[in-house]
C-alpha cells in the first residue's frame, strides 16, 4: 500500500489506466473484474449453524447419544429418549451458538457487499453496487457514505473519516490527497488512503479504487481472522476426547452384557437395560463445559487478561520460541530521563537544573512533541513511555507542559513512522513559525546543518558531529535509550506538502533508561529451563540492546544482537542462517519482524508471540499463541489468544501452569460423573437381584446426573485436587452401592426412592469437597456451588415425596443418616490414608 500512499494521486490514476473525469468504460471494468477479481468480501454465512451441527453429528459423543434415544424410543421409553434428545440438542445448540458468536461481529460486515456507490464510468455519474467495484474506478463519497474499497483519495474537502472496522480506534482521523514521503507507514499513518469499510463522518472528496474485495486491508485482516479460528480452537475437541473414551467404556459394556444375557437364552429386564442406557446418556457436557469457561475466564478478567481463545489453555503448553517486546517482559513499562546532553555537557537528572536557552529549548521540544499526559501529584502519566518520561522530568524542572502550549500554538505534527523514526509539531511562535523535532539520533543529526551552543546558533561541523555520536554510543552502552532533538525556525507559514524536516538546528541529546524488570534473569532462567528460547525484539540501539541482554542474560555474546538494517542485504540463505543463531533484533520493521517468525514456524517450531499495534496482527496470526498487550485495540485483540494489559510474561506463565492443571481436572471432573455412573448401574443390577428394581428410577438418575453433577463438576474443573485412579474409582463406586443396597434391602419401593438420590449425591458432593479441599470455614465460589447441591439433594428427595404422596417413617430417617454418617466417615478416612 505504500506506493500508493508515496506517489502522487496523478501518478496512481496514471497507473491504473484511469481518468479522473471520464473513469473507466463499462468494457474495461469486465476486463479488470476477470483479471483483478470482484469487490465482494469472503464473509461467514449465516447458513453456517448448519456445518456446525452436521459436524456436531459426525462425533462419536453425539452418535453414542442418538444410538441411546433410538433405543430407548424402540424399548418404549420415550420421555427417558426426548430427555437424551433434549440433552444432545441443547449440547449441539451450546456449541453452535459459541461458534457463532465468535463470527458475530464479522458477519456484522455483510452490508460491506451490499451498499451502493457512485462512481463516475464512460464520463458519467453512476449509482452502482460496491461489489460491481473494478480496480481503477473514480468514486464520489460523502458525509456517512461507507468506504466500498481502498481507495488512494484525489481530491478532499475536509474529510475526517471513523477507521473503527479497520484499526479498531472509535476515532475521527483527518485525511488528505497529498503523498506522504515516509516509508514503512503502519495504517493510522496512510492519511491519503480510505480503506474499506471505513464511515466518512464529515466532509467529501473523490478517490480512485486501488483495491478490492479480499485483497483489501479488511479483507486480508477477515481473512488472517477466520485462519487463527479455523487452526486454533482446539479445547473443545481435546475434551470431548476424554468424554468419547469414557463413554464408549460404559456404552461397550451395557450392550455386550445385554447382546450376551439375550444370546444365552437368558431373559433380560427392558426396565434394567433402558436404565442402564439412560443413566450415561442424561449427561450434560456443553453446560458443564460453557459455565465453567465462563468462571475461569471471570477469573482471569481481574487480573486484566482477557482469554479470546480458550484453546490458549491447550496450546500454550506446546510453545518451544517466546518472542518478546522488551518493554513488559524483560523492562519495565516505564521510563526515566537519566541525562541529557546539551552545550557540549551532560546534565545528569538529579543535578540542579540552570535556566539556559539551549537546554530550555530541548525542554520545550520535548513537551511540543509530546501527545502523553502527566498527573504531577501523583508522578504518574499516560501515554507513549518516553513521551511520559520527558514530562516527569520537565515537571521536576518546574516546566510544564501547559505553559509551553500556550506559548507555542500547535499548527500540525507530522508523525513518527517506523522507517523515519522522527516526530515534528510545527508551532506558530508569537508570530514566528518553527518545526520541532525529536527521534532517532543518527536520523536526526543527518537532518542538521547547524547546532545550538549556550543559545547561540553555529555550523555543525564534522568534528561536533563526531563528539555527538561519541556521546551517544556513551550512553547506549551504558544500556540508555537516546533521542535527538533539533528544530527550525520559518519567517512563513510552512505546509505539510514541503521537506519541513531539513536544514535543522541540533539541540542535543536525551538518555532515557528503561529499569530492567527485578529478577529478571531468575525469569529468562526460568524460560530457558521450560525448553523455550526467548527471542527478544526492541526498538533500542544495538549497543544498548547488547547491554541490557548481556545483564538479564538473554544473549551469551554480542554476536547474538542485530540490528534490522543489517539484515536488508542478506540473501535468503544468509538470511535464514543469522536468523538461526541471533536472539535479539533491534528496530526490525514489521515485514522483516513476519519473516523471522515465519521461517520458525515453517521449520515447524511452536511459536508464541507479543503484539500491540496494527503492525503486528500478521506475527500474532502467524502464531500459535498470539499475545496482545498494553493498549492494543480490539482488530489487534481478535486475532490474538490472549490479551494481557500489564506483565504479560508473568500473565503467559500464569496461563502456562493453569493449563496444566485444568486438563487434570477436567479429567478428574469425568471420573467424578462416571464414577457416579458406575454406582448407579451397580446399584441397578443390586435392585434386580433383590427384585426392587423400581427403586432406582428415571427421575433420580436424571436429578444425580443432569443437575446435581452440574455444580459439581464446575466445583472439580476449578479447583485443583487429587488424581482418582480407575481402581480408586471402582472401590468408591462398590462401597456406596454397598452402602445404599444395603439401606434399600426390605424398604417399601415407594419410601426407598429417595435413598439412593440423598446417598449418590451426598457421597459425591462429600467426594469433591474432600478430593478438592474446599473449606467450609471461608465462603468461595466452590463451598457456594457446594450450599446449591446440598440444597439441590434435599429439596428433590422433598418433592418426590411430596408429589408422591410418601411418609417417610422414621426408621428410614435414622437409616439414612447413619449410613451418610457411614460415607462421610470412609471418605475422610480414605483422604487421610490416600495423604499418609
Amino acid at each position: 500500500m505504500e506506493r500508493y500512499c508515496n506517489s502522487s494521486w496523478m501518478q496512481i490514476v496514471q497507473l491504473l489506466n484511469s481518468d479522473i473525469e471520464m473513469g473507466l468504460s463499462e468494457k474495461d471494468c469486465e476486463i479488470i473484474r476477470r483479471r483483478k477479481g470482484s469487490n465482494k468480501i469472503d464473509l461467514p454465512d449465516k447458513t453456517k449453524i448448519y456445518k456446525y451441527i452436521l459436524n456436531s453429528l459426525k462425533e462419536k459423543y453425539t452418535i453414542i447419544k442418538i444410538i441411546i434415544a433410538i433405543l430407548l424410543f424402540v424399548f418404549q421409553k420415550y420421555i427417558p429418549g426426548l430427555i437424551i434428545i433434549g440433552i444432545l440438542i441443547s449440547d449441539m445448540g451450546i456449541n453452535a451458538l459459541y461458534f457463532l458468536q465468535r463470527d458475530k461481529e464479522v458477519s456484522n460486515l455483510q452490508r460491506l457487499n451490499s451498499t451502493e456507490t457512485v462512481v463516475i464510468r464512460d464520463g458519467m455519474e453512476k449509482i452502482i453496487k460496491s461489489e460491481e467495484l473494478v480496480v481503477g474506478d473514480i468514486v464520489r463519497f460523502s458525509r456517512n457514505s461507507l468506504i466500498p474499497a481502498d481507495i488512494r483519495i484525489i481530491k478532499s474537502d475536509h474529510l475526517r473519516v471513523n477507521e473503527k472496522t479497520i484499526t479498531g480506534e472509535d476515532l475521527l482521523k483527518e485525511k488528505f490527497e497529498n503523498k506522504i514521503l515516509s516509508g514503512n507507514l503502519s495504517i493510522s499513518d496512510m492519511k491519503n488512503l480510505l480503506f474499506k469499510g471505513s464511515t466518512v463522518c464529515d466532509g467529501s472528496g473523490i478517490g480512485v479504487v486501488i483495491e478490492v474485495g479480499n485483497s483489501t486491508q479488511i479483507g486480508k485482516l477477515l481473512a488472517m481472522f477466520k485462519s487463527a479460528n479455523t487452526r486454533k480452537h482446539s479445547f473443545k475437541k481435546m475434551t470431548t476426547n476424554i468424554v468419547e473414551k469414557y463413554l464408549l467404556i460404559f456404552f461397550i459394556i451395557i450392550i455386550s452384557a445385554g447382546m450376551f444375557f439375550i444370546m444365552s437364552g437368558q431373559d433380560v429386564d427392558k426396565t434394567f437395560f433402558t436404565k442402564a442406557l439412560f443413566a450415561i446418556g442424561c449427561m450434560p457436557l456443553s453446560v458443564v463445559a460453557i459455565l465453567s469457561y465462563n468462571l475461569i475466564i471471570n477469573q482471569y478478567a481481574k487480573d486484566d487478561i482477557e482469554i479470546i481463545n480458550f484453546s490458549v489453555f491447550n496450546l500454550v503448553n506446546d510453545i518451544d520460541i517466546l518472542f518478546l517486546d522488551k518493554i513488559g517482559a524483560i523492562s519495565k513499562e516505564e521510563m526515566v530521563v537519566d541525562r541529557i546532553y546539551v552545550n557540549e555537557s551532560i546534565i545528569g537528572k538529579d543535578d540542579t537544573y540552570k535556566k539556559e536557552i539551549t537546554s530550555d529549548r530541548l525542554l520545550e521540544i520535548s513537551l511540543i512533541c509530546n501527545n502523553s499526559s502527566y498527573n504531577v501529584a501523583e508522578g504518574t502519566g499516560t501515554g507513549d513511555l518516553a513521551e511520559v518520561a520527558f514530562l516527569g522530568y520537565a515537571a521536576r524542572k518546574k516546566v510544564f507542559k501547559s505553559a509551553v502550549d500556550i506559548n507555542n500554538t500547535k499548527l500540525f505534527e507530522i508523525p513518527m513512522d517506523p522507517d523515519k523514526k522522527l516526530f515534528t509539531v510545527v508551532t506558530n511562535v508569537k508570530g514566528r513559525y518553527r518545526a520541532n523535532t525529536r527521534g532517532n539520533l543518527d536520523i536526526v543529526l543527518d537532518k542538521c546543518t547547524h547546532i545550538m551552543l549556550e543559545g547561540i546558533e553555529r555550523e555543525l561541523t564534522d568534528e561536533i558531529r563526531n563528539r555527538i555520536k561519541l556521546i551517544d554510543m556513551s550512553f547506549s552502552t551504558e544500556g540508555l535509550i537516546t533521542q535527538g532533538f533539533a528544530y527550525r525556525n520559518f519567517n512563513y507559514q510552512p505546509s505539510k506538502s514541503e521537506n519541513i524536516e531539513s536544514n535543522m538546528v541540533f539541540v542535543g541529546i536525551a538518555g532515557l533508561e528503561n529499569p530492567l524488570i527485578h529478577n529478571i534473569k531468575n525469569d529468562i532462567r526460568n524460560i530457558k529451563d521450560r525448553g523455550i528460547v526467548p527471542i527478544l525484539f526492541t526498538e533500542e540501539s544495538k549497543l544498548s540492546a547488547i547491554t541490557n541482554c548481556l545483564k538479564c542474560e538473554i544473549i551469551r555474546n554480542k554476536n547474538q544482537v542485530v540490528a534490522g538494517i543489517e539484515l536488508d542485504s542478506l540473501n535468503q540463505d544468509e538470511f535464514k542462517e543469522l536468523v538461526g543463531r541471533v536472539r535479539v533484533f533491534c528496530r526490525v520493521t514489521p515485514e522483516i519482524k513476519a519473516k523471522i517468525v515465519a521461517l520458525f514456524v515453517k521449520d515447524g517450531y511452536k511459536v508464541a508471540t507479543v503484539g500491540e499495534n496494527l503492525n503486528d496482527i500478521p506475527v500474532l496470526n502467524l502464531a500459535n499463541v498470539g499475545i496482545s498487550k498494553g493498549e492494543a485495540t480490539e482488530m489487534v485483540k481478535k486475532i490474538s489468544d490472549v490479551y494481557i494489559k500489564d506483565n504479560y510474561l508473568e500473565g503467559l506463565f500464569n496461563i502456562r501452569k493453569y493449563s496444566k492443571e485444568i486438563k487434570t481436572n477436567i479429567q478428574r471432573a469425568l471420573k467424578l460423573f462416571f464414577m457416579t455412573v458406575l454406582s448407579e448401574l451397580i446399584i441397578l443390577s443390586g435392585c434386580l437381584i433383590l427384585g426392587q428394581i423400581g427403586i432406582m428410577n428415571f427421575w433420580i438418575m436424571l436429578i444425580v446426573n443432569a443437575i446435581v453433577m452440574i455444580p459439581l463438576s464446575i466445583i472439580t474443573v476449578l479447583r485443583s485436587g487429587k488424581e482418582v485412579s480407575i481402581i480408586g474409582m471402582i472401590i468408591r463406586s462398590i462401597v456406596v452401592s454397598i452402602i445404599t443396597l444395603i439401606s434399600i434391602y426390605k424398604v417399601e419401593p415407594s419410601e426407598g426412592q429417595i435413598i439412593p438420590l440423598i446417598f449418590l449425591g451426598t457421597d459425591a458432593l462429600i467426594f469433591t469437597l474432600l478430593n478438592n479441599k474446599v473449606s467450609i470455614r471461608k465462603i468461595s465460589n466452590e463451598l457456594t456451588l457446594g450450599i446449591v447441591t446440598l440444597f439441590i439433594i434435599f429439596i428433590s428427595a422433598f418433592l418426590i415425596t411430596f408429589i408422591n404422596g410418601i411418609i417417610i417413617r422414621d426408621i428410614i430417617i435414622i437409616e439414612i443418616i447413619i449410613s451418610i454418617v457411614i460415607l462421610l466417615t470412609y471418605e475422610i478416612l480414605s483422604e487421610k490414608w490416600q495423604n499418609s
